[in-house]
Order: structure tokens, then C-alpha cells, then sequence
């Protein structure tokens, strides 16, 4: 069975990707790919940690705790709970802070949903670390290749590919660590995509943007399990005319993606990290306001400040801001150059509670204006994130800033050492200094490890 040569999104689609998952040698991480998936999971563990001590955290902790009993840690907290509560928790907890990991093309978040469903299975199953790193590989990788899959349609249908995208993603990797044979990863995969969810409408505010990478951890989690059990979806889950994933969710991106070199080329690779607490299609608007900052822009000079973006980036974060709660200000792009302007970082002090309806803050955002930019447009996923900023200055000059990549984006990687620092900042305060380190040298020797068990109490001993 060959099942890394390229096939078109036919009929064969869903098949094909169950048969690849099942393929052990087709699904091996090369050691380039496993060390960075390493710090995959290090920054995804980092943004759960800190999330976990978050109202929404917390409320999904204690509904887990109350409907559900098991031996799966919910990370942060001393409390275990069911295999997908635990799931559940952890993913939402992950995407708590919109700092996790993200695939620019792909359109997900792939830590926040894949790490938290095999996770929560290797407890249930003491399956070995080497087990996990290549379950989350496997779930990366079709969650990103999804992604390239639906295109701009999907990122503009008003659904959140973390939610949608990740449900499938998700139930990849529980398949893979539940070590399915081709039928029943296929069955897995169809469970996952029926309960692929998720409605894009952060910008009312709310906490449910923080549950859709939950959501797809636990989906993926309960798709595995049924699948196992000899529970069957659709065998054309994903490519049905009616009725199917790509069908309904609008995918108009390259369809024939999903499975070109699938196994040989590993896209995950690509996965960036976050410096900032925003939505990743804000992350460059940030990056331009320090720059418009450090050459003399100021609140005090600068008569309005124009964002020239993509129409998936202008939809995700350029409305008005109106003050309502962290969610809404994370993913306002107009917020977000404000704060970035006045304090030159957006991380996690720029979030706080009082910060949001600040007058002076607000007053700037207001005068931050955002349209569509052709020629950007043009540049598809690719250049999602892409922007060009204009300081239109009181005295009738301008500055332009222009940035193509966010930090962490294709050509502007997080060096190793960055990562591990977040991680440190973001795990130290809920677990302490000491346990972050072994966390830090458990997870880069995952590889060795016979079983999870070890890091998963270190993970459960909040300070």
C-alpha cells in the first residue's frame, strides 16, 4: 500500500486519509520534524498552564469535575477527571490567551486541539511518549493540510477553523495513539468532522472562542472512543457532495493538498509561535505599531493610523472597538495597535481587565482605521496575515510600516530559546520554577519516555 503518492480530493478522499494514519511507517516524524514538534508541545503546555488560571479555565475545570470522573490531569490543577472533560479543559485552557501555536496557511491552531486529545488518551492508555509525539504529528498534519484544503472561503463562511478544522484534527491523533486499523480511524475521522463546530463571532465578546479548541479536543477524543468500539461514520465524511466536510463548510483552497506528499513532506514544520496575546491575523499590525513607534509615532502626533490588510484579516480584527471583555479586545485589530503603540508590546498586561475601557486607549483605537487591501488579497492564504500601516501624522506627514509575516510566520521563526523563555514565564507562576524545569526536560526527552505519567503530575501540581 502506497499511500504517500498524491492523490486528487475524490471520491477516495476520506479513505485515503484513514489509510495513511493507520500506515506506521508512513506516519514516522523524521528527528527534524520531532524536534520541532517538541516545542510544539512546550509552548502548547506553557499556553495551558497560564490558561488554566483564567475565569474560563476555571469554569470548564469545575463542569468537568462535576460531570465527569477518570484519571486524566487537568493541567494546572490538582483535579483529574474524565478522558474527554480532561480534553476538554486542557484545549480550552490552551487557546485561553490567544497565544498558542498557529499554521499560517493552514488557518488553525493545531497545539490548542490536537496535544489536549492525545494527551488525555495516553493517560487513559499509558501509552509511551514516542506514541504521543507521533499521534500529535498525525493530528498536525491533517488539521494543516485541512486548512490549505478550505482555502478563503472557509476562513470567511463565519465559522472558526480551530473549532471545525480541529475536531478532525483531533480525532486524527486519537487515532493514531489508539493505534486504529484503517476502518476505524476512517470511522474516526467521519466522527470528527460531523462534529466539527465553532461560530466566528468574538467580536460580541464571550468566552465560547476559548471553547471551540475544546470542544475539538473533546470531539476528537469521543471519536476515537466510538470509532474503536466499532462505532461507523460516513465513509465520505470529508469529500461528500452534500452533506460533507469541504462541501459544507465552503473549502475553496487546493483541495489536492490534503494528501500531495502526505508522509514525505511534513507541513507541520511550518507551525509558528506567538509573542503577542492577539488573533493571529493581528500579530503583524502589533509588530508594525512598535515600528511606527520606535520611529517617533505617538498618541499625541498621530492623526489617525490606516491598516491595509486581506479580507480574512480585516474581517477577523478590523471592526470598531467597543470595550466588552478580553476576547472581544484580543481580537480587535484596532486594540491591539493602540496598546501597542502606547506601551510597544501587546502580551499580557496589555489584557488586563482595567486596561480594556481605559479612555485613553479607546480614544486611540478609534482613530485606527482598517480596509481591504487588493494586492494583498491576491496573495491568498499566504498572506493572511500580511499588512501595511500608515501614520498619517498631525503636522501632515506620514510613516509607512509594512510587514508581509507575522513574527513567528514563514521566514520569521521563534528562535528555540524564545520558546523555552515563554514557556518559563507562562508555567513558572502556576507550577512553580522548579517544575517547569522538569517539565521542559521531560518534554524535550519525550521520545524516551515509557509513559506520560510523570510530566502529567508535575502538570497537576498548581502552586
Amino acid at each position: 500500500m502506497n499511500v504517500n503518492v498524491a492523490s486528487p480530493a475524490g471520491p477516495c478522499l476520506t479513505a485515503d486519509i484513514a489509510r495513511w494514519i493507520a500506515d506506521r511507517s508512513a506516519t514516522a516524524l523524521p528527528a527534524k520534524t520531532r524536534d520541532h514538534l517538541k516545542l510544539c508541545i512546550l509552548d502548547t503546555l506553557g499556553c495551558g498552564l497560564y490558561g488554566s488560571q483564567r475565569p474560563w479555565g476555571r469554569i470548564a475545570a469545575a463542569v468537568a469535575e462535576e460531570s465527569a470522573q477518570g484519571r486524566s490531569q487537568i493541567w494546572g490543577m490538582a483535579g483529574c477527571v474524565g478522558v474527554t472533560a480532561a480534553a476538554t479543559v486542557n484545549g480550552t485552557a490552551v487557546h485561553g490567551f490567544e497565544l498558542d501555536d498557529v499554521h499560517l496557511s493552514g488557518q488553525l491552531h493545531p497545539g490548542a486541539v490536537t496535544l489536549p486529545a492525545a494527551w488525555a488518551l495516553s493517560e487513559l492508555t499509558q501509552a509511551s511518549g514516542a506514541a504521543l509525539l507521533n499521534a500529535v504529528g498525525v493530528g498536525y498534519e491533517i488539521g494543516i493540510r485541512l486548512g490549505i484544503a478550505a482555502g478563503r472561503g472557509h476562513g470567511l463562511s463565519g465559522f472558526h477553523p480551530t473549532g471545525t478544522l480541529g475536531a478532525v484534527a483531533a480525532a486524527a491523533a486519537a487515532a493514531k495513539l489508539l493505534d486504529l486499523d484503517p476502518m476505524q480511524a476512517q470511522a474516526a475521522i467521519a466522527l470528527g468532522a460531523t462534529q466539527a463546530a465553532g461560530l466566528y463571532s468574538a467580536r460580541t465578546g464571550g468566552m465560547s472562542k476559548r471553547f471551540h479548541a475544546g470542544h475539538a479536543a473533546g470531539a476528537g477524543v469521543t471519536a476515537g472512543l466510538l470509532a474503536r468500539r466499532g462505532f461507523t461514520g460516513s465513509e465520505t465524511a470529508i469529500e461528500a457532495d452534500f452533506g460533507g466536510l469541504l462541501s459544507a463548510m465552503r473549502f475553496d483552497g487546493d483541495r489536492d493538498a490534503v494528501m500531495r506528499h502526505l508522509g514525505e513532506v511534513w507541513l507541520l514544520e511550518g507551525v509558528g509561535f506567538k509573542i503577542f496575546s492577539t488573533c493571529a491575523s493581528a500579530q503583524t499590525v502589533v509588530e508594525g505599531a512598535i515600528e511606527l513607534r520606535n520611529l517617533g509615532v505617538t498618541p499625541q502626533n498621530l492623526e489617525r493610523l490606516e491598516v491595509n490588510m486581506g479580507s480574512i484579516a480585516v474581517s477577523n480584527v478590523g471592526w470598531t472597538y467597543q470595550p466588552k471583555d478580553v476576547v472581544a479586545a484580543q481580537m480587535n485589530g484596532s486594540y491591539a495597535a493602540a496598546v501597542a503603540l502606547m506601551d510597544g508590546d501587546a502580551f499580557v498586561d496589555q489584557f488586563a481587565e482595567e486596561r480594556l475601557s481605559d479612555p485613553e486607549t479607546v480614544a486611540l483605537a478609534s482613530r485606527v482605521k482598517f480596509q481591504i487591501d487588493a494586492e494583498i488579497d491576491k496573495g491568498g492564504l499566504g498572506l493572511r496575515h500580511a499588512s501595511r500601516l500608515v501614520a498619517h501624522l498631525r503636522d501632515g506627514s506620514t510613516k509607512t510600516v509594512q510587514h508581509t509575516q507575522r513574527p513567528g510566520g514563514p521566514g520569521k521563526e521563534i528562535p528555540a530559546d524564545r520558546v523555552i523563555a515563554k514557556f518559563e514565564r507562562l508555567s513558572g507562576p502556576v507550577i512553580g520554577d522548579k517544575a517547569a524545569a522538569r517539565v521542559l526536560d521531560m518534554v524535550m526527552n519525550l521520545e524516551t519516555l515509557p509513559d506520560i505519567g510523570g510530566i502529567s503530575t508535575v502538570l497537576g501540581g498548581a502552586r
